[in-house]
């Protein structure tokens, strides 16, 4: 067992308790609260640190990525546009990831993604981002459906079978989930994989993540998640504020994409002060860092990306709720990650005040499944 003693716990929604303890039995917490008592438990001093839940990077590629055969990368299938049968689980290799630093950025988590190109482009895992071995290394398997209604989609499909204008992605998903209706509503079906897929976005057993950098494809998928009744996540999401009130309306999520992207940024442009406006009333955001696109890095991004927020006038507990139980929430792993609750894993990040509001707060340490897999020498 480990015991972090008598540090300032952040429970989130801006509360924190000075003076209490963090219990972890092996991989989960047991118990927080003051005075906890584990004899012959691993005892952390945290005395003059804030101890917060690691961060949940809501979408990443890391593992997936298949760095040893560049430009084939494995987190996209596009053979066809519409391949929701697809697991990326089979796509990911643990050595991918342990050449990442996550650890010392205090990541502890994130949703293994497919990437940009197909337009539903398969199922999304949890993964820590520290183990030993593959099997280890995931908490949850099959937890959301990734889809994507970019520019990207029209260019993998150019010189190929495919969609090549914007209508065409919209009638092919509508098609798609208007099929797996029919097929739900079958007393006898042969089966079929990637309709049955569907039918869990359908009933709202897991959320369908799409997508969609520019405020003209998000308000297409919009018109789609009410046009079915899904439970939304729309990522990247720049220039979404003009709809937003329909998607607090529906309690969907908006987990706005990596500002720190210099082609992103230059070709999406979204309003940092209005969108902490409209979280304050109730838009369920979240930041992260290199997403679902082909390039590795997020340890360093999803602090830059915190910068920005903060000089938003983002408060240093609302950044912290943006990549911690935010994200846990929209992947629907919050019973597993985003916060320090008994039950929940043991992902445990030590810092010397609020690193999202000074940015020389550096991580101290990082704790993965109740094992410290970081710590910072002393200066």
């Amino acid at each position: 067992m480990l015991l972090i003693r008598n540090g300032r716990v952040y429970l989130g929604r801006g509360r924190y308790e000075a003076g209490w303890d963090v219990l972890c039995d092996g991989p989960v917490i047991r118990e927080v609260g003051p005075g906890l008592q584990a004899p012959g438990a691993e005892v952390v001093d945290a005395a003059g640190r804030d101890v917060y839940p690691g961060l949940v990077l809501g979408l990443c590629a890391v593992g997936a990525m298949a760095f040893s055969e560049m430009g084939q990368w494995d987190m996209d299938e596009t053979s066809r546009a519409l391949v929701p049968q697809m697991d990326i689980q089979w796509a990911f290799d643990l050595r991918e990831l342990k050449n990442q630093r996550f650890a010392r950025a205090g990541i502890t988590s994130y949703g293994l993604s497919p990437g940009t190109q197909a337009l539903l482009a398969g199922q999304a895992a949890l993964v820590h981002t520290s183990a030993e071995r593959t099997e280890d290394a995931f908490l949850a398997r099959r937890i959301a459906l990734k889809g994507n209604y970019t520019a990207a989609v029209k260019r993998t499909f150019k010189a190929k079978e495919g969609p090549q204008t914007r209508m065409a992605m919209y009638q092919l998903l509508d098609e798609a989930f208007r099929s797996a209706q029919e097929y739900s509503e079958k007393e006898k079906k042969d089966y079929d994989e990637g309709k049955e897929v569907l039918c869990r976005v359908l009933r709202r057993e897991i959320p369908l993540i799409m997508t969609a950098n520019t405020a003209l494809e998000a308000e297409s998928v919009v018109k789609l998640g009410r046009r079915y009744g899904l439970r939304l996540v729309i990522a990247g999401a720049f220039g979404v504020e003009d709809f937003a009130q329909e998607i607090m309306d529906q309690g969907w999520h908006v987990m706005l994409g990596d500002g720190t992207n210099m082609m992103a940024a230059q070709e999406n442009h979204t309003d940092l002060r209005r969108l902490l406006e409209l979280s304050r009333k109730g838009l369920d955001l979240s930041i992260y860092s290199s997403g679902d696109e082909g390039y590795a890095y997020g340890y360093e991004q999803i602090w830059w990306n915190a910068a920005q927020m903060s000089a938003a006038g983002a408060a240093g507990w609302e950044i912290m709720d943006m990549m911690t139980i935010r994200p846990a929430r929209a992947l629907g792993v919050d019973a597993l990650a985003g916060s320090l609750e008994p039950g929940k894993q043991a992902d445990i990040i030590l810092c010397r005040g609020c690193p999202a509001e000074r940015f020389d707060n550096y991580i101290d340490q990082t704790i993965v499944a109740g094992r410290t897999v970081f710590r910072r020498e002393a200066d």
